[in-house]
């Protein structure tokens, strides 16, 4: 049956009133008349008894309101509810990460001063290894990566925004011979203590150079760290030489020298959203960054 026959029914019981209830729905009277006598046809019980006047409600009738009612409550009540949780969901954004330097600055910024203009957003972050990241934004669990283009690149239902672009360099105690150099080869790194990346935790184009440091000089000593934040713990402890981009490094240390590397050229940092991500504050979001990064 109908939901809204059933709402004119109910209202036509509590104003006893073809015009009042008319006028209470936005309906035409003769509309009224048409939706109870539809139901009237369906259940086959006569619900009204009706004069010129007055509208007058059968046994039937009234019994039959005490069932409805309620019913109708509850549909409005799982309606309101519904639209709450979608809008809930709709304002809700899971940011997905690695740890950096860089993410650990500006994405509380970012979130932040995103607040300010949309504060009914609600955020959530997970800072994972990036297969993990790759694999939750395939199935909808973050709504935005952010990661390398390189590594996003086998990603096929998804959409990447650029941000920065910026090149590698080698990160290093100042007492290391290294840095005094101007710019750094792959060769250069013989003999020398590494901390590399573990392959889960940072994106193809740095597993692609720790590969070729390897294979360039098999004499290095390598120690491997689950993110970079670990790798700059060790590289502060004078451990070893480090690998990175300028951008990730956002505050540089004065006992730590930041060497070019002749390599490859530009590395594209992005954000990755799947293609089918219709939430319109994720695209607001990406945007406010976007524009944030170019000032």
């Amino acid at each position: 049956m109908d939901i809204n026959r059933l709402r004119v029914f109910v209202n036509l019981v509590e104003t006893r009133n073809y015009t009042r209830t008319a006028a209470n729905l936005h309906i035409s009277q003769p509309m009224v008349t048409h939706n109870i006598k539809a139901i009237e046809d369906e259940i086959g019980i006569k619900l009204f008894d009706r004069s010129t006047k007055y509208v007058h409600v059968t046994s039937n009738g009234e019994e039959f309101y005490n069932k409805i009612k309620p019913m109708i409550n509850r549909y409005y009540l799982a309606v309101q509810t519904i639209r709450e949780k979608d809008y809930s969901e709709q304002n809700t954004i899971t940011i997905g990460f690695s740890s950096t330097p860089f993410n650990e600055l500006y994405i509380p910024q970012w979130i932040k001063d995103f607040k300010k203009q949309k504060p009914e957003t609600k955020f959530y972050v997970e800072s994972l290894n990036h297969n993990k990241l790759k694999q939750y934004l395939e199935t909808n669990e973050i709504d935005i990566l952010f990661t390398s283009e390189g590594d996003a690149s086998d990603l096929s239902n998804s959409q990447t925004y650029p941000l920065i672009s910026d090149s590698f360099f080698a990160v290093m105690p100042k007492s290391n011979h290294l840095a005094q150099y101007g710019h750094l080869k792959i060769d250069d790194f013989h003999d020398q203590k590494m901390i590399f990346i573990d392959n889960n935790w940072t994106g193809v184009e740095m597993i692609e150079l720790q590969r070729q440091i390897i294979h360039d000089n098999p004499h290095i000593d390598i120690t491997y760290a689950n993110d970079i934040v670990a790798a700059n713990i060790l590289v502060n402890a004078e451990e070893g030489i480090s690998l990175g981009l300028n951008f990730i490094y956002p505050h540089s240390n004065d006992r730590l020298a930041y060497v070019p590397l002749n390599w490859q050229g530009i590395i594209r940092y992005v954000a990755v959203l799947h293609k089918n991500n219709d939430k319109h504050c994720v695209h607001e979001f990406v945007k406010f960054i976007q524009q944030d990064l170019s000032n």
